[in-house]
């Protein structure tokens, strides 16, 4: 509400008005920004116009109106994600250049959008209900983690195994989502057989379609039950845990996580124990306040402790680590081109001796 002593005159002469106008009416445009595109994305939108498709036959073809159909796409176009062509009256649309790499980061609006809308538009009330009261949507969280996964975990993790013990045949992956990472991984690495835990329903039978369409059905097989519920029988050469540690320790505790991983070393004393974490360095001011910082990991940061999970600072995780009996082989972060913040922090760890 405006400060009534202030007149209105006064306002507009200030030299802050403009920019913090501009600033404020940057939340409003993306809002409606990715709640737009997100939809669009699910409409198979921008998959027809790559292929050429009008907006009449798009229109047709999906049983929409024209007229809000080219609504939309006006309001594509001032974003710069197409490109309107021809007369006033009847014009034409296509993708941008931007627009035709759209589906590059697509898995960025799987997660945030698809996967924790329901989180965001309800945060008000959670404050008083508590955490937890609202759902994540469990399939997007899952598919747009996978497919962030190709440029950032699925690469380093292809480099772990290659450095610590090429010759693996066998993985579990506790958290797999749409089982892409362990097909990727099945594909593209010789010998590979894996085993993929994913407690969310949706996930998993998202993770079931994507293995049959990689033809992997004799490679990756998947099991729809809760990590702390699943008791490993073969003997792995990794133990894959991406994001997942995140969710242990908000539902059973610290020091029950650090036994729950000294359990896992005793029993399986020769196999390597890979972790993905996010370092939580909130704190980290020029960080935060970069591209990637602001966008991502400040809605990321957000969205953590209102679905009962924790995020810790990187030397945190090294502390537990410790505690459990592992000495950490690898420690590193991901690929700066995919991730310059740094906070995306990756472990190979195994057993200590004794």
């Amino acid at each position: 509400m405006r400060d009534e002593s202030m007149p209105v005159a006064k306002v507009l002469d200030s030299p802050w008005f403009q920019p913090e106008l501009a600033k404020t009416l940057g939340y409003i445009r993306g809002f409606v920004a990715s709640k737009v595109i997100w939809q669009m994305m699910q409409a198979g939108i921008f998959e027809d116009l790559s292929n050429q498709a009008s907006l009449q036959v798009i229109a047709e073809k999906k049983g929409f109106d024209p007229y809000l159909l080219r609504t939309v796409f006006e309001y594509l176009a001032v974003e710069d994600i197409l490109i309107k062509e021809g007369p006033a009256e009847t014009p034409a649309f296509r993708l941008s250049d931007y627009g035709a790499r759209f589906s590059l980061y697509e898995g960025w609006f799987n997660i945030l959008i698809g996967g924790y809308e329901n989180i965001f538009s309800n945060i008000g009330p959670m404050l008083r209900e508590g955490a937890g009261t609202y759902s994540r949507n469990g399939k997007w969280v899952g598919t747009g983690s996978c497919q962030i996964s190709q440029y950032d975990t699925i690469p380093i993790t292809m480099e772990f195994i290659r450095r610590v013990k090429p010759e693996a045949t066998n993985i579990v992956d506790f958290g797999c989502g749409n089982a892409l990472y362990l097909c990727t991984l099945a594909r593209e690495l010789d010998g590979i057989h894996a085993v993929g835990i994913e407690p969310d329903r949706h996930a998993y039978e998202a993770g079931l379609k994507q293995i049959r369409e990689f033809g992997l059905e004799n490679k990756v097989r998947l099991v729809n039950v809760d990590a702390l519920d699943y008791e490993i029988q073969e003997k792995p050469d990794f133990i894959l845990m991406g994001f997942v540690l995140q969710e242990i320790i908000a539902q059973i505790g610290r020091d029950a996580l650090v036994a729950y991983l000294r359990k896992m070393g005793k029993k399986f004393s020769s196999s390597y124990l890979m972790v993905m974490e996010v370092d939580y360095d909130i704190d980290n001011r020029e960080v935060m306040r970069s591209d990637v910082g602001i966008g991502y990991y400040n809605p990321y940061f957000l969205l953590h402790p209102f679905t009962n999970q924790r995020l810790l600072p990187k030397q945190s995780w090294n502390q537990i680590f410790v505690e459990a009996g592992y000495e950490i082989v690898i420690d590193e972060v991901t690929s700066p081109k995919a991730d310059p913040t740094g906070f995306g922090i990756c472990y190979v760890l195994k057993p200590a001796a004794g």
